[in-house]
């Protein structure tokens, strides 16, 4: 018996579209809505999520934000494969970026929590708190076409949103990478207006404006050939002003 809790990290306003569509997926499901107004990330994710785990009979958590396009059927599609963490790839800002970064296989390196659904069983192995703000993950690939990834833990408050990457590097470097099942779209306002965002240039996580430096990231990875998870900062790396640099060997900063 498949039982449901919905975490929905609202910050107080849900687009009605957004609801009518999760209430749709939702309908042959068991199922029970956590609300989280007012906390903050990672709170917002967390609280609701020991709340959900307290009910034994609860047997996935949907994490679903409040702007997302859902597409029709597509939860009874995550439900029946049967994989312990499944998302969509979403635009994050505008049209032609995304929220997943995946590796040569399709499965993802980290995904954004627009629409993400977990396993109890995962998250229940996980250490606590599951979600965490107060770690970045740097990346660099090499001339070797290996991608690097590692952990930088900043002050408390320091980090924003970044909950999602640090969720998704954990179980890639934990052999569980999450399975990217398709894509979203976004809902925005903008000047009082809703915008909606469908589309998804595959792997644009970026956020770069500079169309030369976006296309260098999209054709690094393209041509990956090997990753490493590191557990602590590369010893050929310094922070400057809170940036990375290099003391020496062939690698490429991305």
């Amino acid at each position: 018996m498949v039982k449901i809790a919905v975490v929905l990290p609202s910050r107080g306003k849900v687009f009605s579209e957004t609801a009518a569509e999760l209430l749709r997926e939702l309908g042959p499901y068991e199922h029970q809505i956590y609300y989280s107004h007012g906390r903050p990330i990672p709170d917002c994710f967390n609280v609701p999520t020991e709340t959900a785990l307290a009910d034994p009979a609860i047997t996935h958590v949907l994490y679903c934000e409040d702007d997302m396009i859902i597409p029709r059927g597509i939860l009874r599609k995550m439900v029946a494969i049967d994989y312990p963490a499944v998302a969509l790839d979403y635009p994050f800002k505008a049209d032609n970026e995304a929220t997943a970064l995946r590796d040569p296989h399709g499965f993802a390196f980290y995904t954004g929590t627009g629409f993400l659904l977990v396993m109890r069983q995962l998250l229940e192995k996980l250490p606590k708190p599951i979600f965490r703000a107060n770690i970045a993950w740097d990346t660099m690939i090499d001339r070797q076409r290996v991608i690097t990834f590692w952990p930088r833990e900043l002050a408390e408050g320091a980090g924003y949103g970044l909950q999602d990457v640090n969720f998704g590097l954990t179980l890639y470097a934990n052999s569980l990478p999450i399975l990217v099942m398709g894509e979203a779209g976004q809902r925005k306002l903008v000047e009082g207006k809703q915008v909606e965002l469908t589309k998804v240039l595959r792997n644009n996580v970026t956020k770069n404006a500079n169309p030369p430096d976006r296309d260098k990231f999209l054709a690094a990875m393209e041509r990956l050939t090997g990753v490493r998870v590191l557990t602590q900062i590369p010893s050929n790396i310094v922070y400057i002003d809170g940036q990375a640099h290099l003391t020496g060997g062939d690698y490429e900063i991305i």
